[in-house]
């Protein structure tokens, strides 16, 4: 029978636990939606960073071939009757082994020069630059001008797009990977904090138990408990002295209501 637990108080137990797995669950929720759209956002922004440098390296490349073929056309000489042209396509592949093919393409889109795996013609091209992507290859293509003005020739470098691809999985692995880390030590914080705060202090368990004592007609059970509370904060202290003050005018109206 000393063991045995009010009817109210394993009530309040029920729904100090119901609050407080409504209360965690919201939270972990809250964290996991957070923890998901900061770790989308990286990687899309790094993605997008990715992808811009190595478009600016391929720029810098069609800058390059762009600017020999520039210097010969300055001196008369025809993009096709420049026979350097070749040879200074695979220094650069040769120098940079990302890169897959360099192309040098006449303005009706027929090939002038070309070294590596991309060959063949292709269709005029109608802007000053441009880049594109496919299930391949990455290209970026520039246009080169005489003097003036005019279409000389097209110039497209082309990188497999493969490596990047590789880079951006194993990037979304490691990613995957910290988020789950980092969500299930989220989940296991809020879960234990959870429990923590939805845990009865002392002094307001014995407040409960008193007034569930009161509620019973027995005055004198919770009377020694409220006694002997030691509170812990400045605040149960002012709570549990004006429960002191007023426990006799309570044990009175209910000593009434009894007889």
């Amino acid at each position: 029978m000393m063991g045995r637990q009010h009817p109210s108080a394993v009530m309040n137990q029920r729904e100090s636990f119901g609050l407080a797995a409504r209360i965690g669950t919201a939270m972990v929720m809250v964290s996991l939606s957070v923890i998901a759209l900061t770790s989308a956002l990286s990687l899309f922004r790094f993605e997008e960073t990715y992808k811009a440098l190595v478009e600016q390296r391929l720029k810098l490349t069609a800058g390059e071939v762009a600017r020999v073929l520039s210097v010969g056309l300055d001196l008369g000489l025809p993009v096709e009757a420049q026979d350097n042209i070749p040879g200074l396509l695979r220094q650069h592949l040769s120098a940079h082994p990302d890169l897959a093919a360099i192309t040098v393409i006449a303005c009706d889109g027929h090939l002038l020069f070309g070294e590596g795996e991309a060959g063949g013609s292709g269709p005029p091209m109608r802007k000053p630059s441009w880049s594109a992507e496919d299930a391949g290859r990455l290209a970026i293509g520039v246009r080169v001008t005489d003097a003036m003005g005019g279409c000389a020739a097209n110039l497209v470098v082309t990188r497999a797009a493969e490596p990047f691809r590789q880079a951006m999985a194993s990037v979304s692995r490691r990613y995957l990977t910290l988020g789950a880390v980092a969500a299930t030590l989220t989940t296991l914080a809020m879960i234990a904090a959870a429990l923590v705060f939805c845990r009865p202090r002392p002094t307001l368990r014995a407040l409960d138990d008193d007034l569930d004592c009161l509620m019973d007609g027995d005055l004198s059970k919770g009377a020694a408990g409220v006694a002997a509370v030691d509170p812990g904060e400045a605040w149960e202290a002012d709570l549990l002295d004006a429960y002191r003050a007023a426990r006799p005018t309570l044990a009175a109206a209910q000593q009434a209501r009894g007889v």
